[in-house]
């Protein structure tokens, strides 16, 4: 199950609609259908969580007086930590190290990934996560290797990935080579 999978499944059972849980929540409805649809979650350890948690568990609580706020908040935090197996703290770490290593500036990785480069920022600094981070993470490398590569000096890449200098001749390699390292 996905974060958007069981907010979804809360809103059925409090019997309500996106606009009453965005009232509720103090958030916008356009946030609430961004969750909903799963192009976005929010940081755990942001106001849009406690707001969406705070919001919910005032839902809910008329339909089941027995739930708590903090079972709210514990499952949606689980799925979102879970992140695909992938540990986001030690992602966002690693993905900043590639960056100042491989001289890679915000704008230049917004423009290639086609994303803002304010989301990357954002993304960069814990007020955003991508929604599907494996995707992220699978687009970052293939950006690496099929695009900056041929920039960069095999033994930069060696030096910032720890690898092999063999990796760096078969960019789908070096892909594979980035995007496991991005996410251990």
């Amino acid at each position: 199950m996905t974060f958007h999978d069981r907010l979804n499944d809360y809103i059925l059972q409090a019997k309500c609609s996106s606009k009453e849980l965005a009232q509720a929540s103090k958030l916008s409805e356009g946030t609430i259908s961004r969750y909903r649809k799963g192009y976005r979650v929010p940081n755990v350890r942001g106001d849009h969580f406690a707001g969406l948690t705070k919001g919910l568990y005032g839902l809910l609580s008329k339909q089941d007086p027995d739930i708590t706020e903090e079972e709210i908040s514990e499952s949606l935090k689980k799925l979102i930590d879970k992140s695909y197996g992938i540990d986001y703290d030690t992602f966002i770490d690693k993905l900043k190290l590639l960056l100042r290593g491989f001289e890679i500036s915000n704008n230049e990785l917004g423009r290639r990934l086609n994303y803002d480069p304010s989301y990357i920022s954002r993304i960069l600094s814990g007020q955003r996560r991508p929604a599907d981070i494996r995707k992220f993470n699978a687009n970052v490398a293939y950006y690496i290797a099929h695009q900056k590569a041929d920039e960069l000096e095999p033994s930069t890449i060696c030096e910032v990935l720890g690898c092999d200098g063999k990796v760096v001749e078969d960019r789908d390699r070096l892909q594979e080579e980035v995007e496991n390292w991005l996410s251990s």
